[in-house]
């Protein structure tokens, strides 16, 4: 299914970019892993009236998933390669964030910035993905103005 990432991210903007504000999906195959992100329009309820992006990465059987946000932080960890093209900081980070612990997912800080990270299995992509791009676009919203993004969630993810 990693090999499928794209046109998951295809898929996704077709059925939910008119719901959710997403202006623009990318993908790019870099020798043997996919690149991809997904980012939400200046006017999406989701990401409060801020541009957002998520970067998706597959390879082998499992795919991961970083939304950085607006909060700083120290990297002073180990180096995450994807592939042989990109390199990151990455190291733990004690942010308390909402929805992460509700959806199992992972805070870490990212080159600077704390990031909320999904790792599953390639298989799981269409199921979870989704769930994990919303909770991003909440998150930036959350981290810039605030709010009860739980009721938010649930909202949106009833539709």
């Amino acid at each position: 299914m990693c090999d499928e990432l794209g046109e998951f991210v295809d898929w996704f903007y077709r059925n939910y970019s008119g719901v959710l504000g997403i202006s623009q999906v990318y993908v790019v195959p870099l020798g043997g892993f996919v690149l991809a992100a997904i980012h939400f329009e200046r006017g999406s309820r989701v990401s409060g009236d801020v541009p957002v992006g998520l970067t998706i990465y597959g390879l082998g059987d499992r795919v991961e998933a970083y939304c950085s946000l607006p909060i700083s932080c120290t990297a002073d960890g180990r180096t995450v390669r994807m592939g042989d093209l990109i390199q990151s900081r990455v190291g733990p980070s004690g942010a308390d964030l909402p929805l992460v612990g509700d959806l199992g997912l992972e805070v870490v800080c990212l080159d600077g910035a704390v990031a909320a990270v999904e790792r599953i299995g390639c298989s799981d992509v269409y199921s979870r993905m989704g769930q994990f791009a919303v909770a991003c676009g909440l998150l930036n919203k959350w981290a810039r103005v605030g709010g009860d993004i739980y009721s938010e969630f649930r909202e949106v993810a009833g539709l």
